[in-house]
């Protein structure tokens, strides 16, 4: 909804309020009421230093600055900045403040105009600070600035929407941060400001939530480099406020405003910037800091909101003193050479009265230059070397400059890579810098499936001029490998569809421009409600990825599992031929040493089992997941109950792209040719050793190599050490996905929990049922080689058995699946075949010991192994190999 430019309220000397076209508002036209409270536009008319110094003996020893008598009682904008100390310095702006001077007496009052007042007719302020009177005459007073302000205003200079803490607007007290002890720096007049700077010591606790405390319990000091600017209110005629979507499709920031008549409803105000012709440009002014390969990329982030508004609104100024301040219609970008930092981050100030953007700051720590091993083999072809034609090897001599690693796993680097992060990083942060919220939804709302995703990162390293992928419809989502870099090309050349939604909405005097089906919105507020039910927001979680994310959770841990030799390969070599040092040639067996941490495949499928299976406790239901739908219209409560329609229709859609639940486990635990996979590694393995790259080279970083026979056997040897870790790595991913399907299990706190799943009810039919038998039989099966047992009188016989790749219990366990009520369907002619062949296999090794036994007949089949073992029959191999073949028969009779 728009704003008419006319009309606006400050408390009571700006009396009326905004009137939008949905919803009526007294308001009466605001060049009636700000005639006599508007403060003259050129701050030397209002501000000056003493005229007479030496007339003046006070001020020799004070700070002193002289007021017009006629600027007193007249609207004032108070805008306040500042940077802490300490080794991470960091800049808090506060939001900005309507402020006027009065004097009484030998005072001069510094007050702030309550513009949430509920009454017309009682003007109420609040007190900020008083100061001495040294002087006045007929026209002007003359006071003591002294040692600055002695207290901060602490507002957010950015809200939101939803109600943070207390929003009772009858409530006076404001959070403030008290200043212990300052020292002014210097003052400033010119045409736009009284600039004063202020050294100030308070409590670190006050602007650092959490912070140590020293051991004898006493509060920690923090000094404040305050920059403090004091300028005429002025409300732009072009600038037009708009109420945000109630809706809730879109998301800006907010300044939040007072409801005529109300004072526990608010109206919110999105903030966001002046771009009418008239104002001109937003500057983006760029850091000299910004290291010189990944300016260009600062700069494409910056421009790519020029992209968004479809017209030049951002101006890129380079070369900025790291020193600058923070400039009216400006957003500074601050690059931090901190490479363990965990944030970027961006602040604003915005007016107060209508959420006009007035001036921001980016902050972005090189620690984004960092990119991960495995992002870098798939963007690589699934090649863990540079191969040739690839644009990588171009870029070998930029390496050398400072402040490029782009780690993966450990120091190789990937510059371009690097780059895009940053670009990404910058865009992300500017997005905030101009009003936008996070919408984690959009990865979920994006078009491109998942294959274009896969087929893209294959050729994206090899070819420059490679466009990208809308692999979320915001900037604004965090997404991270991948995608990440897919995102990144795509805004160097086309916006991203809910970013440009979002935008034509704001500067638009309507809600035509918005349309679910170009994008879903979710943020912060959401995810945050969802969790304190216990439950996550399907399609609406940080870092997911993906327009299905069941599907691409699965497909991380495949890949995972495909990739692991080829990544840890290129970890290896791109650490012993760091990229940074082209004159180093590292140990090896230290670097072999350091990377036996990421020797394991992280086979995580949790997510999957969560988005699957619900669970009960104590009777009720306990789900892990709502549908976005569900949060956004108050019905979270019907999710934890596992009534959320729209939830199951979701993961419906999304199971049946992924083939369906007897695919996930057959396509974990399968090969290519359809047999159990147990050999995964030393297929790598073996495709490593017949690989050309392992005697030479050329790594991610775009150095050349070559390994001697004994490094490469080093090599080959340590990934050999790696397979017991990851011998049963595929079945504990096969075992989360697997439900206990209608089965009591005891908790540790000892109350009952019911596992219970919708693929008994609508989302396994019989063939996949089938399927999962199959796969049951063929584990129970699955051998990894031979062992030789001894039986008979006196152990004399010796008998060859394959040896089973699952141990007794662990066949055991995926025996309950099919030992389970929840696959509902007949299966007794496939178990019947499958318990026969059992019983054979049984009967052979029995008629081995003793010819008269027989497993059909035997009374006691389950203890019968132990008795053998007793009896001096078997020997301890042979008769575990029994009892786990038992065991296996004992869960084909169970089913029904």
């Amino acid at each position: 909804m728009a704003f008419n430019k006319n009309i606006l309220v400050v408390g009571a000397l700006l009396s009326s309020t905004l009137l939008s076209a949905c919803t009526q508002f007294e308001a009466k036209p605001l060049d009636k009421i700000i005639q006599a409270k508007q403060a003259p536009a050129n701050s030397l008319s209002s501000f000056s230093t003493p005229a007479e110094i030496p007339a003046n003996a006070a001020c020799k020893q004070a700070s002193c600055i002289t007021i017009q008598k006629a600027s007193l009682g007249k609207i004032f904008l108070l805008m306040a900045s500042g940077i802490t100390s300490g080794m991470t310095p960091q800049w808090y702006d506060l939001k900005p403040l309507v402020v006027s001077f009065e004097k009484s007496g030998n005072r001069l009052a510094l007050i702030g105009e309550n513009y949430n007042s509920i009454y017309s007719e009682i003007r109420t302020v609040n007190l900020i600070q008083s100061f001495e009177v040294i002087s006045e005459d007929a026209t002007s007073i003359t006071f003591d600035w002294g040692q600055g302000l002695k207290s901060f205003v602490l507002q957010r200079s950015y809200d939101v929407d939803a109600p943070r803490g207390n929003v009772d607007l009858t409530d006076s007290s404001l959070a403030s941060i008290p200043v212990i002890d300052s020292f002014v720096t210097g003052i400033k007049f010119d045409e736009k400001n009284i600039e004063l700077n202020q050294l100030s010591k308070i409590r670190s606790d006050v602007v650092k939530a959490g912070s140590d405390k020293s051991l004898n319990h006493e509060p920690r000091e923090e000094t404040l480099n305050m920059n403090i600017q004091i300028r005429a209110y002025d409300l732009s005629k072009n600038f037009k406020a708009k109420e945000y979507d109630s809706s809730r499709r879109v998301g800006f920031f907010v300044t939040k405003y007072r409801k005529l008549g109300y004072s526990k409803e608010m109206t919110n105000l999105i903030t966001k910037w002046d771009i009418s012709p008239e104002k001109g440009p937003i500057k983006v002014r760029v850091s000299e800091a910004v290291p010189e390969d990944y300016l260009a990329a600062v700069t494409e982030g910056a421009l790519y909101w020029n992209k968004v508004f479809g017209r030049d609104v951002i101006q890129v100024v380079t070369g900025v003193s790291v020193d600058a301040k923070p400039e009216d219609r400006s957003i500074i970008v601050r690059w931090i050479p901190w490479l363990d930092s965990g944030a970027a981050y961006a602040i604003g100030q915005s007016d107060p009265l209508t959420g006009e953007l007035l001036r921001a700051q980016v902050f972005m720590p090189s620690v984004f230059t960092s990119v991960g091993s495995a992002d870098l083999v798939k963007l690589n072809g699934d090649v863990p070397v540079v191969a040739a034609g690839a644009i990588a090897c171009d870029l070998t001599e930029s390496l050398l400059a400072l402040n490029k690693i782009a780690r993966e796993a450990g120091d190789s680097q990937r510059l371009r890579l690097a780059q895009d992060s940053v670009r990404a990083t910058v865009a992300h942060e500017l997005g905030h810098a101009l009003g936008m919220r996070h919408n984690f939804a959009g990865s979920s709302s994006a078009k491109v499936s998942t294959q274009e995703i896969y087929d893209s990162a294959k050729t994206y390293l090899r070819d420059p001029n490679h466009q990208g992928l809308e692999t979320s419809t915001s900037i604004m989502d965090y997404v991270s490998g991948i995608d990440d870099i897919l995102m990144s090309g795509r805004i160097k050349y086309s916006a991203l569809s809910y970013d440009k939604m979002a935008m034509d909405w704001a500067y638009s005097e309507n809600d035509t421009a918005l349309d679910e089906k170009i994008s879903r919105y979710c943020t912060d507020d959401d995810i945050a409600v969802a969790n304190s039910q216990g439950l996550q927001i399907y399609g609406c979680e940080r870092f997911d990825a993906g327009n299905n994310p069941l599907l691409r959770k699965y497909l991380d841990a495949v890949d995972e599992r495909d990739d692991l030799v080829k990544v840890l390969f290129a970890s290896i070599i791109g650490r012993l031929y760091p990229a940074d040092q082209p004159g180093v040639v590292r140990n090896l067996d230290a670097v072999l040493a350091d990377t036996v941490k990421w020797g394991r495949a992280n086979i995580d499928l949790t997510f999957v089992s969560q988005v699957l299976f619900d669970s009960t406790k104590n009777g009720q239901p306990a789900a892990s997941f709502a549908s976005l739908t569900a949060v956004k219209t108050g019905k979270i409560m019907y999710a934890r109950l596992g009534l959320d329609e729209q939830l199951m229709k979701e993961r419906a859609a999304s199971l049946k792209e992924v083939g369906g639940y007897a695919a996930l486990l057959n396509g974990l635990m399968r090969d290519s040719k359809g047999n159990i996979n147990t050999k995964w590694l030393d297929q790598q393995i073996e495709e490593l050793k017949a690989a050309p790259y392992l005697a030479q080279g050329k790594t991610l970083g775009g150095r050349e190599y070559v390994l001697t026979e004994a490094q490469q056997r080093k090599i080959l040897k340590f990934m050999d050490s790696i397979r017991p870790v990851n011998d049963k790595v595929l079945l504990a991913g096969g075992a989360t996905l697997l439900p206990k399907l209608n089965e009591a299990v005891e908790e540790a706190n000892g109350a009952k929990a019911i596992v219970t799943s919708l693929l008994g009810q609508n989302l396994l039919d019989e063939s996949e049922a089938e399927s999962l038998t199959a796969l049951y039989l063929d584990l129970a099966q699955a051998a990894t080689g031979t062992v030789v047992v001894k039986v008979g009188p006196g152990l004399t016989k010796e008998v060859t058995l394959p040896y089973s790749w699952l141990k007794a219990d662990e066949k055991a366990y995926f025996g309950k699946l099919l030992s389970s009520q929840g696959l509902r369907f007949d299966m007794t002619l496939r178990v019947a075949k499958a318990r026969s062949e059992q019983l054979k296999k049984i009967a052979g090794l029995l008629a081995e010991i003793d010819p008269s036994l027989d497993p059909v007949t035997e009374p006691n089949l389950t203890t019968l192994p132990q008795r053998l073992l007793t009896g001096g029959l078997v020997d301890a191999a042979a008769a575990a190999w029994l009892k786990a073949e038992i065991e296996v028969l004992a869960a084909l009779s169970k089913i029904q």
